[in-house]
Parts: structure tokens; C-alpha cells; sequence
């Protein structure tokens, strides 16, 4: 049975422009390294007399930042930073409780000789913007803790409709510049963020709990509500800008940011809510749906898949449903131990507490899609392997039922779950995070909004 699945939930990895006066803007800047690491092989750290698991190889070094500044270059080995041994896990909530400006120290070893670079924790740089617009770096309060959020607003006077993004399930950093991304592991949405930004919105997103600037955190333990609460925070900041048409607030939640949309819209009214590759019905439904669906993309046979839902339904049913742990599951079924280990590593899913997908489980959406007073766009790309035309259909039927004419589905070719440019779902499976992005969902997104602003209801 395969168990390696792309969800809604997939992707876990690692100047200056002044705010209005009415933005809260001292929040911390933290510093950013700069590069990308890959574990060095068992064979070569032994060699090195590092332990299995330590010793972290140098990819891409990002021009200015810490690595760059320190001197490091593609296929050195760091065996130190500071103090801290070099292993993967933790990297990345260690750098950032490091002060910016502080002193880093990397032991390296470059073709089979040792050396030592230092260098200062240099923060991260700020989007400039460019003549359309002007970046915002501000911050949310949510359960006492700040969250970094980064506003997008044209430059020239006036009053724009807003556009808020919420972001899918990883914890990764949308704090990027926009203009020249191309819409990469390192800067997911980019484009389409660039688009709205250029063209007469004024946009905003935030930083998840333990995510770059933003407070709070760490990501795997926090659960569903305490994040919906970032959202909720969010939308009042960007109703409450002066530049901001209030009657013109938009949503675009992608992927698991569909799943919040609804929740914040049905307690603060919006013109419209677009979101992207969601799922609608039980969150157990379409965990099962996973199950056989992808593993047919993925070339199982219908027989297979047929017994990798029995399999996989009689573990959810006992985690997700009746609550149990891993570990008691591996106890009470010693049958399904493999599938437990595989499913739920160190007794979370997807890097992700369990009170989280519990919380999810528990939440009827088609309640919150049916409270909306507002213009909905349910779109799924036509190679999105990770969601089901069916959900997004359910969507603009819920919403039609109860405000005829306001919901809409469609399809989106050539366009997968990260809006990379593949034609069928097999393809983008085999070639997932690879693809050139394809901007025609934020064409169609736009064209649907104007759409929205020049209707009367």
C-alpha cells in the first residue's frame, strides 16, 4: 500500500517602506541565512567522524544574505554553526531566535579541508515594491502574540478594492519580493500576488504562528482554531485601511487556505471569496478519496487501491474519528502497525499535531459556504492531483441554494495544485514543484472580480 501522499496540507519545508499611520510596524526583523541544505550521506559524514545524521551540504546561496556574506559556496560541508552541531531538524526555529546583526560562525569543510567563516546574522531583506507600488510591513495581534503581515497598496491617492491571500497549510515564509518571482518552492503564489499587487489592489497576507517575523509558533503543535484566528485578525487590519474600498474586500484562499476563507467571511462580511483546490465535504471523506485516488495517479492497480482504502479507512476511522493515538492503535491492532508508522511519524500527521485534523474533522463547511452573502469562485486546475472537481462543485451548489446566482465553479486547464503549467494529473505528480507557472487562474480571478464590482448584488 503506498502511504507517501500529497494533501491539501503538502509542502512542509524551511528597501524599506514606511507604514501608515495607522499600521503597527515594530515588529522585530529577524535574519535569514540564505541557503539551502541538504543532508550530508551516512557514508561521508562517517568519513568525516561526524554521527549519522549530522553534517549539512551547501546548495543555492542567495546573493546578500548571511551565507553570501560569510563566504559560503555550493558543495561546502558545515559540520558547526556556533554551537550548534549541523543536522536539519531544528535548523530553522534555531536561526530565528537568533538576534539579527549576531555573530555566526560556520565550520566547514571545502574539498576535504577544514575551515572557519564568520560572519553577521544579516536580516532579511525587505520588498521594495516598485512604481505601481508600495510595500507595508506591519503586524496582527492573535492570542497575544504578533504576526507579520505585509500589505501591498498602490502608490498613486485613492480608495482600492482589497484583496486578501490566505496562504495553504505549510509553514513556509511568504515574505519575498514580488516583482521578478517566479512562483517556485521559494516563492509559491508570486506571480499571482505580483499581478494583484500591480494592478490596483491593495493585497495582504500574513506570516503564520513561528513563521519568519511573526510570533507564536511552533507550527506542529498549534492547532486549527488558534490559526484561524491569524485570518480573522487579518481581514479587520485590511477593512480597516484608509485606502481600502470596504465594500470591495475580497478572499483568495488556496488550498487549505479555502478551508479558513469561509470561517472568516461568514463572521466578516466580503464581496466575494475565490478560493483554489479545497476540499468540502468531511475531512474523512477526503482523506479517503486520497487514498484510492492518488494511488491510482500514482499507478496502483484498482485492486490495490481497493485495499489501501479498506486499510487506510480502518486506521483514520480509529485516529481521526474516535480519537485514539498512534500508539494505541499499534497496540489494539498490532496488524496495522507498518500503516500506523508510515501515516503518523512520532504520533502526528503531516508534521502536524492531531488536534489540528480533529479540529478540522469536526467543522460542517457547507454551514459557513451557506451563511456567505457573498460572490463565490470554486476553482480546480484541471492536473490538480490533490482535490476532487466534486468539492468545488459542492461549493457553488451550497452557495446558489442559498443566494441563487452568487456561486460559480470552473476548471482551469493546464494548471495543477501549485498553478504549475502541466496538462493531466499524472504528469504533475511526476514532476511536482517543477513546473513554469501559469498565471491563467489570476487572470480569470481578476476578470471575475471586476466582474463582482460592476454588479449590483
Amino acid at each position: 500500500m503506498k502511504t507517501s501522499f500529497a494533501l491539501l496540507s503538502l509542502l512542509v519545508l524551511t528597501q524599506f517602506s514606511q507604514a501608515s499611520p495607522n499600521l503597527p510596524s515594530d515588529l522585530p526583523r529577524r535574519g535569514g541565512l540564505g541557503s539551502g541544505f541538504a543532508p550530508l550521506p551516512a557514508g561521508q559524514a562517517e568519513a568525516l567522524g561526524l554521527k549519522a545524521g549530522a553534517g549539512l551540504v551547501v546548495q543555492a546561496v542567495v546573493p546578500g544574505l548571511t551565507a553570501d556574506k560569510a563566504g559560503l559556496k555550493p558543495g561546502d560541508i558545515i559540520t558547526m554553526m556556533n554551537d550548534r552541531e549541523a543536522v536539519a531538524p531544528g535548523l530553522g526555529a534555531w536561526v530565528r531566535e537568533l538576534p539579527a546583526n549576531s555573530k555566526m560562525t560556520f565550520k566547514v569543510v571545502r574539498e576535504g579541508k577544514p575551515t572557519t567563516l564568520t560572519t553577521a546574522l544579516v536580516p532579511k531583506p525587505r520588498d521594495p515594491g516598485n512604481a505601481n507600488y508600495e510595500v507595508i510591513y506591519s503586524h496582527v495581534v492573535s492570542h497575544g502574540k504578533r504576526m507579520r503581515t505585509i500589505i501591498t497598496k498602490p502608490r498613486k491617492a485613492g480608495k482600492y478594492p482589497g484583496f486578501f491571500f490566505i496562504q495553504g497549510f505549510s509553514p513556509i515564509s511568504y515574505d519575498f519580493t514580488l516583482e521578478g518571482s517566479t512562483g517556485d518552492v521559494t516563492s509559491l503564489n508570486g506571480p499571482l500576488l505580483f499581478d494583484f499587487a500591480n494592478s490596483g489592489f491593495v493585497t495582504i497576507r500574513v506570516e503564520k504562528p513561528g513563521v519568519g517575523d511573526s510570533e507564536g509558533g511552533p507550527f506542529a503543535p498549534m492547532d486549527y482554531h488558534t490559526e484561524l484566528d491569524i485570518y480573522r485578525q487579518t481581514l479587520k487590519q485590511l477593512k480597516a485601511m484608509p485606502e481600502v474600498d470596504a465594500g470591495n474586500v475580497f478572499i483568495f484562499g488556496h488550498s487549505m487556505g479555502g478551508s479558513f476563507g469561509p470561517m472568516v467571511a461568514a463572521e466578516n462580511p466580503v464581496r466575494g471569496l475565490a478560493i483554489y483546490g479545497v476540499a468540502s465535504r468531511t475531512w474523512f471523506e477526503y482523506l479517503l478519496d486520497t487514498i484510492r485516488y492518488q494511488g491510482l495517479v500514482g499507478g496502483e492497480s484498482f485492486e490495490q487501491a481497493d485495499e489501501s482504502v479498506r486499510q487506510g479507512a480502518r486506521l483514520m476511522a480509529q485516529v481521526m474519528l474516535e480519537n485514539k493515538s498512534a500508539a494505541d492503535v499499534k497496540k489494539s491492532h498490532p496488524e496495522l502497525a507498518p500503516l500506523v508508522d508510515a501515516f503518523f511519524p512520532d504520533g502526528m500527521f503531516n508534521g502536524k499535531s492531531l488536534d489540528f485534523w480533529r479540529q478540522l474533522g469536526q467543522i460542517n463547511f457547507a454551514s459557513y459556504w451557506s451563511k456567505l452573502d457573498a460572490h463565490v469562485l470554486a476553482a480546480k486546475g484541471a492536473s490538480d492531483f490533490v482535490v476532487y472537481e466534486v468539492d468545488h462543485k459542492l461549493i457553488a451548489d451550497i452557495v446558489n441554494r442559498a443566494h441563487p446566482g452568487k456561486g460559480r465553479s470552473v476548471i482551469v486547464p493546464s494548471s495543477d495544485h501549485l498553478f504549475h503549467n502541466f496538462a493531466t494529473e499524472p504528469e504533475s505528480m511526476r514532476n511536482f514543484q517543477r513546473g513554469k507557472y501559469n498565471l491563467a487562474f489570476s487572470t480569470m480571478m481578476k476578470d471575475w472580480i471586476r466582474e463582482v464590482m460592476a454588479s449590483k448584488g
